[in-house]
């Protein structure tokens, strides 16, 4: 380590009988150390980057032995992230991005694993399907947290029902398309950004002619004519390709979906939560009969609306720094907005899935 810092996420807190716990907000992580010297803890306070290894064991004129236990202090306290290499590798974007650069430090090991999950983020290129209640919103958080190269798809036009729940629209924007004014607001942002548009409604077998391979990951909040059928058509496209997807979540009365993220091959996919889901979905219709009402409209509420989106590009963002584990592989959850309950259905892969099994049509 050239000159180690202090990070800035950690706090620290001195115990009795010589225990100091550092605390890693980011990640919640609790390390409690026992200090043989409380001077070396002082020491540590002050680590702010400036002075290297060699600078500061002459300026504190350490003998041999302090010095040993120094070096091999700093070194523990670097594998568990209490501190970094201050070498800024991210200089360009630091100023605008200090606060998301400082959440993911916590999770690399140094500042060059630092810098390849933030050039994954800025450089890979990221699909939003259908630009309402939750694409939107994940299509803005995705731009502000650094990501530089989205294309966003849907063939709708802004109404004024629109504004209470959508990110973005306002009511000079009535009768736009929302690709245009999507791509708009998101440049605003960010001048130097990436917006691609495709004017299109997602059906099956359009995702082979509207857009390329060059993708790194699609995220699906289209839910016309309902989210199993368009996990479906995304699903049959990204296995094919390879692609990782995140299935954007939407909400039926009470419940709001956080859905699952899929890495093709590596965890469970569409089909296998078809499958997995089947118990859970098998209700007996045979003697129901379901009654048409008129102007029947299921409401839908713009904190909750943001809330999923928030969960979607917190996956989406994992997914792209290519080192942090996604939460909701091989599991979807449900987000009661009444009583603020999560329930999480987890499933496991089939091994005979026809899409991802050992003789699957994706295999």
């Amino acid at each position: 380590m050239n000159k180690p810092k202090l990070r800035s996420s950690v706090s620290v807190v001195k115990l009795d009988n010589g225990l100091v716990e550092f605390f890693l907000t980011n990640t919640r992580q609790q390390i409690r150390i026992k200090l043989n010297n409380e001077n070396i803890l002082q020491l540590i306070l002050e680590l702010d980057g400036s002075l290297t290894i060699d600078e500061i064991i002459k300026k504190y004129n350490m003998d041999e032995e302090i010095k040993e236990y120094f070096i091999s202090f700093i070194s523990y306290l670097e594998s568990k992230s209490i501190i970094k290499n201050n070498t800024n590798v991210l200089e360009e974007d630091y100023i605008k991005f200090r606060r998301a650069v400082n959440f993911l430090e916590d999770f690399s090991s140094d500042s060059q694993d630092l810098s390849s999950m933030w050039n994954n983020i800025k450089s890979l290129h990221v699909v939003v399907i259908g630009l309402g209640a939750v694409g939107t919103w994940v299509s803005a958080l995705l731009i502000q947290n650094g990501v530089k190269n989205i294309t966003i798809m849907d063939n709708d036009r802004v109404e004024l029902s629109n504004l209470h729940r959508q990110f973005g629209f306002t009511e000079s924007d009535i009768g736009l398309l929302k690709t245009e004014a999507m791509q708009k607001r998101l440049k605003e942002f960010s001048s130097d950004i990436k917006v691609n548009r495709i004017d299109a409604f997602l059906e099956e077998g359009i995702l082979e002619k509207v857009i390329d391979n060059n993708i790194d990951l699609i995220i699906n909040c289209a839910d016309k004519p309902n989210v199993d059928t368009t996990s479906i058509w995304v699903g049959q496209y990204c296995m094919k390709h390879n692609i990782p997807h995140i299935i954007g979540g939407g909400y039926n009365l009470h419940i709001s979906l956080m859905g699952q993220t899929i890495i093709p091959f590596k965890s469970a996919c569409v089909k296998c939560f078809e499958k997995g889901l089947e118990e859970l979905n098998n209700i007996d219709t045979t003697n129901l009969k379901k009654l048409p009402v008129k102007n029947r409209k299921i409401g839908s509420f713009g904190p909750m609306c943001s809330m999923i989106a928030s969960m979607t590009a917190m996956e989406a963002i994992k997914v792209l720094t290519k080192k942090i584990i996604p939460s909701n592989l091989n599991r979807r959850g449900e987000f009661n907005i009444y009583s603020m309950d999560v329930n999480y259905h987890n499933v496991e892969v089939d091994k005979n899935c026809d899409w991802c099994g050992k003789e699957g049509i994706y295999t």
